[in-house]
């Protein structure tokens, strides 16, 4: 059976546009925001996963740490 494709770009905007809230209108330090989005994450995937799928989702993340796009910086945002 094929798994149904889901469109996460929604969720992604919504968290992604909340991070940048916190940077721009807070003042939140970008690697403060970054490791409670990491936490989060990683809470997540140990609650739901069991602990071989957790092991291989974080492998994954680690393996794939260099195919990692940049988020424009603050100042790119405002202007």
């Amino acid at each position: 059976m094929k798994k149904q494709q889901i469109d996460l770009e929604p969720v992604y905007q919504a968290c992604s546009g909340f991070a940048q809230s916190l940077l721009r209108d807070m003042g939140v330090d970008e690697l403060e925001v970054a490791a409670v989005y990491a936490s989060i994450a990683l809470s997540i995937y140990r609650t739901t996963l069991n602990p071989d799928e957790y092991e291989a989702i974080v492998d994954a993340i680690s393996d794939s740490r260099h195919n990692v796009n940049l988020l424009p910086t603050v100042d790119q945002t405002i202007h």
